[in-house]
């Protein structure tokens, strides 16, 4: 009898274990609402999809992002502390870096008791200095997913 009940409890940890860590992808997912950057250039009046040979990103006063890497799409992280965040942009380590500066109102909103309160973000403005960036296009200013492609980022073809 002792034995049966120390395999059920054994199983209910597990059990509660394997819930738990459920309940940690699912908030994990759910809160990553990361800005979406895809890359685009212009080649003889032919504007196309385009990866970067060796793209270095990373949010101002922050950790590196991204270190060179060949990348046709960025994902940012926005401060859910502040109205804005700015971004170190280098693309190709031959090129001048760009900045871009991107300023938004923030949302908290109540996923569950499990997970808390996340953050959805609405863009209002995207500023970046012209080294190698042509021009910016934003897509969704709503970032409540990765999923969707916020921005597109237009480069000079070098």
């Amino acid at each position: 009898m002792k034995t049966i009940y120390q395999i059920l409890l054994t199983c209910f940890i597990f059990a509660g274990i394997i819930a738990c860590e459920n309940e940690t992808k699912v908030c994990d997912q759910t809160l990553s609402n990361d800005l979406h950057v895809h890359f685009k250039r212009d080649s003889a009046g032919v504007v196309r999809d385009t990866i970067m040979p060796k793209v270095t990103a990373f949010a101002l006063g922050r950790d590196s992002i991204y270190k060179s890497q060949p990348l046709g799409d960025l994902f940012l992280q926005l401060s859910p502390k502040a109205d804005s965040s700015q971004f170190y942009l280098k693309v190709d380590s031959a090129l001048v870096a760009d900045t871009i500066t991107l300023r938004y109102t923030r949302q908290q909103h109540f996923i569950s008791a499990g997970c808390g309160f996340g953050t959805y973000f609405t863009l209002d403005t995207v500023i970046a200095t012209r080294n190698t960036i042509d021009s910016v296009l934003i897509n969704n200013k709503s970032v409540i997913s990765s999923n969707d492609t916020h921005l597109t980022l237009f480069f000079f073809n070098q």
